[in-house]
């Protein structure tokens, strides 16, 4: 970790993997027949090609830099610092949304009278959990992280997983007797 500040990057996993499926659908479709799932899988990655390399070109990567001024988030066109002075709590914790679960910085600030709350998505960054919490009570003071809060989200999901878990291992059992 750099000692003046901690930067962390988008990964390069979702553009490496437009690519690599686009490539597979041209293979499947020049050796099999252009089929409608090869057509469709083509278009498909192909569009998301395309986003990407508009999103890198005309924005950049997605950064989230944690120093002594604050948290800043570069997220798309969004860039927005958050001091020390206005932020009440951090957490990292797992969310779900959508279907999916994913790791996110929820940072809580006090805008006048109101709390507003930041969601930093960590799951698409070169970040791990523990080197942001250091960095966040490096800048901004041990008081700043909510550790309770962190377990508290993370037990959650781990329940929830544990059952999903638990249910597919019940249908396998039963699926087999039968």
């Amino acid at each position: 970790m750099n000692t003046d500040k901690y930067i962390a990057k988008e990964s390069f996993t979702a553009p490496i993997l437009c690519v690599g499926m686009t490539a597979w659908c041209i293979w499947v479709g020049c050796t099999e027949g252009w089929n409608i799932l090869s057509v469709g899988g083509l278009v498909f990655f192909a569009v998301g090609i395309v986003i990407y390399i508009f999103k890198y070109v005309k924005y950049g990567r997605s950064v989230l830099m944690i120093d002594e001024t604050g948290i800043t988030i570069k997220d798309w066109h969004k860039n927005k610092l958050l001091h020390w002075d206005e932020i009440e709590k951090c957490d990292i914790a797992w969310r779900t949304a959508m279907g999916h679960c994913f790791r996110c910085l929820g940072i809580k600030t006090l805008a006048g009278k109101r709390e507003k709350f930041h969601d930093v998505r960590l799951s698409g960054k070169l970040c791990r959990n523990r080197s942001v919490r250091q960095a966040i009570e490096k800048f901004g003071g041990t008081e700043i992280f909510d550790y309770e809060g962190s377990s508290q989200q993370n037990r959650y999901v781990v329940n929830i997983m544990i059952f999903a878990l638990l249910a597919v291992f019940v249908f396998f059992i039963i699926y087999s007797i039968l």
